[in-house]
């Protein structure tokens, strides 16, 4: 149990003052119960290790549950990624616009099929994609749109869908942060025609690593299918059961991308419980915004009108010039306060790897340079309690009101 010991006045403990948790909130705690445990041992006694019925199985579950009609599991949201820019056909010469408020494997993936990645810049309501400025970055080369749901709230896909339509371009979603988010009663994964989501540790649903890789058109299911298993016909999947044949073909230069049943047991287990993740995870950020709506240094996040937001990050900002301290001052100060915050994200153009390719674009990206200088996320996480909460919310105000300009 963490002891509270401060509150949300006097000095800082970065300057000598008294920390308000004696020990450190982490950023994230796994949400885990007997149930996944046990769901894991079964499928270990069961014999099926890797891919078989249980990764079938929470195929069909995950579909269900989204209303989306067609995809496969995967070892990550990253392979999901470079998969669906594979299967699309996206390859050398092409140009895929994206976002620079992104984690790097949204433009890694970009760079190994041999595509062009170019940055577009945010609007900042959801801190997602910029319709307007992604039609200006068109160009002839361009042949997809690579959106990046951010935080739990799903982008101005709505906009995007139709500026793709229009131009003749493939739409991709990263929804990486938006297992269980909506707009306009549809999924994330709805709109685009390949869409990656992650069951990373720290994700909404988590089956440690893993993920999944929707999209529109069945036939691209099937090559979906091929290409995370080696370029292997499906049939030879089940050439270890007792219907199963020694004989296989390989029809595709595939990969080995496929999830495994024991991520599939946890996954199973984890749709199950998503109601009351997911509430929680709502308690967590009203209360936040409750406790946090009367700071004027901090813009909140916003929630975009007829959305779900599946509250995979709370991410406020700091108001630029509210503080005598910059974001990354305010952070450190943060952390000997005992509590363990993240950022996200460092913008793409800020990596120098991407900067030797890029150049210094950041003046065309003001937005993303805005938000960044900002930016940073609070503990979230299903079994958070209110004292946690409450605590974490002191330890934010300590600091505003110290540092207030």
């Amino acid at each position: 149990m963490k002891n509270v010991s401060g509150g949300s006045g006097g000095q800082p403990a970065c300057e000598g003052g008294t920390p308000v948790f004696e020990e450190r909130i982490p950023y994230f705690r796994p949400a885990l119960s007997e149930r996944e445990i046990e769901a894991v041992v079964e499928t270990l006694r069961s014999g099926w290790l890797t891919i078989g019925p249980g990764t079938r199985q929470f195929r069909e579950e995950f579909l269900e549950f989204t209303g989306l009609k067609h995809g496969h599991p995967v070892n990550s949201c990253t392979s999901g990624l470079f998969l669906a820019l594979k299967v699309l056909g996206i390859g050398p010469g092409d140009e895929v616009i994206t976002t620079p408020n992104t984690f790097v494997s949204s433009v890694n993936v970009i760079h190994h099929v041999g595509a062009v990645p170019v940055l577009a810049d945010i609007e900042m309501t959801t801190y997602g994609l910029d319709p307007e400025a992604v039609a200006a970055a068109i160009t002839p080369a361009t042949k997809a749109i690579l959106a990046v749901h951010y935080g739990g709230q799903l982008c101005r896909i709505e906009a995007l869908r139709e500026l793709a339509d229009r131009k003749g371009l493939l739409l991709i979603e990263d929804a990486a942060h938006a297992f269980a988010a909506y707009a306009g009663g549809r999924h994330a994964g709805d709109f685009g025609d390949a869409t990656s989501f992650s069951f990373y540790v720290t994700k909404n649903l988590s089956t440690g690593e893993g993920g999944f890789l929707a999209c529109k058109d069945p036939r691209l299911e099937e090559e979906i299918a091929l290409n995370s298993m080696h370029g292997m016909d499906t049939g030879a999947w089940k050439r270890y059961t007792d219907r199963g044949s020694w004989f296989y073909e390989v029809q595709r230069y595939g990969y080995k991308f496929n999830m495994t049943d024991i991520q599939a047991a946890l996954g199973s287990v984890q749709l199950e419980r998503m109601p009351e993740m997911q509430r929680s995870r709502i308690r967590a950020a009203e209360r936040y915004q409750a406790a946090l709506a009367g700071e004027s240094a901090l813009i909140l996040p916003a929630t975009r009108a007829d959305a779900v937001h599946s509250w995979h990050l709370y991410a406020p900002r700091l108001r630029e010039g509210a503080l005598r301290i910059d974001r990354d001052e305010f952070l450190t100060a943060l952390i000997a306060e005992g509590v363990a915050p993240s950022l996200h994200f460092i913008p793409i153009h800020h990596h120098p790897v991407y900067r030797a390719d890029m150049g210094e674009i950041g003046a065309k990206l003001p937005n993303s340079e805005e938000f960044y200088r900002g930016c940073f996320s609070l503990p979230l996480f299903p079994d958070m309690t209110d004292g946690e909460i409450d605590g974490i919310c002191a330890a934010v105000q300590k600091l505003l009101h110290w540092y207030r300009s």
